[in-house]
């Protein structure tokens, strides 16, 4: 069996874990990991087994048991959650009932690089450097001409990228600058998007978009759950662009003619890996709250990412502590102001409106810089 990189398994190594997850995904890595002997690798659950001794997984000799038989028996094990992302957070949630403070998700680059050797044992016809040629001339045909008109257009002016958190609601639009929203900013009547990004098809947002003159962005998501997909009539409709977006990597690059918008399980990094690529001097961070708060007030939910919240937090704040680093190295001369900040406060410059203020007592007003829409305003 093939031979695992131990960079992919360093996070892994040492802990004692209990496998959560027997469908696919779960076939296909846990006989990976029982074969490793540095894994400390002790049984196998679901959230659907009910017997204390339910036989063994495949053919890895691992004991499948009930989430409470594991409790009982190894309360402070790791469960490490081999599960499809759209379960995670259902999956999370059983696991935290049964008992379990440790819990974690199976590493996503060692997932990717399974999944990829899975697909070639069953059709080693089927070599995935086909598939990556195809896609490669498909990505750079498609960012082409998605995105190389955009190249430096903001040069010297101030964009803003607006994310769907509560502190939205106390951000007044600053007149005269390009606006990057994402999926529910849309909704937000007082708000005029000069470019939109939307990554999972949502219906009531689409409907919204069909008269709304921006330019639109829409994700290709042929990864996603079947009936998160966009209608090709939709696009059509929409008169939207394409694009690709790195998950499972971490990647940001800074050509985005060449390679995909930057990941990290959320559309705002999309938005920000284009509003660095048109070379603004100042970006201002709307409605980026990194926090289990909601949405803001027009918003409601905002799709069917919201369930995984809690495990999507941590990567949403290394994200943009990444994209911070990253601006550090190639655009120095690049700041990020992040307005009315909550979940990312300290990671760039802070600054607050009056009226977030005003509703926020508890904050120290004699330490917040305090944001001026009239002294960002363009003509």
């Amino acid at each position: 069996m093939l031979q695992l990189d131990p960079r992919l398994i360093a996070n892994i190594v040492g802990r004692d874990l209990i496998a959560f997850g027997t469908g696919g995904l779960g076939k296909t890595i846990i006989p990976y990991l029982a074969q490793e002997p540095d894994i400390k690798l002790h049984g196998v659950t679901n959230s659907r087994i009910t017997e204390e001794d339910a036989g063994t997984f495949l053919d890895t000799r691992l004991p499948i048991r009930s989430l409470s038989a594991w409790a009982e028996r190894m309360p402070d094990a790791t469960i490490l959650l081999c599960v499809a992302w759209k379960n995670e957070a259902s999956s999370w949630a059983a696991c935290e009932a049964a008992g379990f403070q440790n819990i974690m998700q199976v590493p996503v680059d060692l997932v990717d690089m399974l999944q990829v050797n899975f697909n070639i044992s069953r059709n080693p016809c089927a070599h995935p450097m086909f598939s990556l040629v195809c896609l490669s001339n498909e990505l750079h045909d498609m960012h082409k001409a998605t995105f190389s008109e955009f190249r430096s257009c903001h040069r010297g002016r101030t964009v803003a990228v607006v994310g769907t958190g509560p502190s939205m609601d106390y951000y007044a639009p600053v007149q005269g600058i390009p606006h990057i929203g994402v999926n529910a900013s849309v909704l937000r009547e007082d708000l005029k998007l000069d470019y939109y990004f939307l990554a999972h098809y949502i219906p009531e947002w689409c409907n919204k978009l069909k008269n709304y003159d921006c330019i639109k962005f829409i994700e290709r998501t042929d990864w996603s759950v079947l009936d998160d997909r966009f209608p090709e009539y939709v696009i059509e409709e929409l008169n939207a662009r394409r694009y690709f977006a790195s998950e499972p990597s971490r990647d940001i690059r800074t050509n985005i003619e060449y390679h995909p918008l930057m990941g990290y399980y959320s559309i705002i990094f999309r938005a920000l890996n284009f509003a660095i690529f048109t070379r603004p001097k100042r970006i201002l961070l709307i409605g980026c709250d990194c926090l289990k708060n909601g949405h803001y007030s027009n918003g409601g939910g905002d799709g069917p990412m919201g369930a995984n919240v809690k495990y999507s937090l941590p990567i949403w704040v290394e994200g943009h502590k990444s994209f911070k680093h990253f601006l550090g190295m190639y655009y120095p001369d690049t700041e990020v102001i992040s307005v009315n900040p909550t979940g990312l406060k300290g990671i760039f410059r802070d600054m607050y409106t009056k009226s977030y203020l005003e509703a926020h007592p508890e904050l120290d007003r004699a330490t917040c810089e305090i944001f001026d829409p009239q002294e960002f305003k363009e003509n």
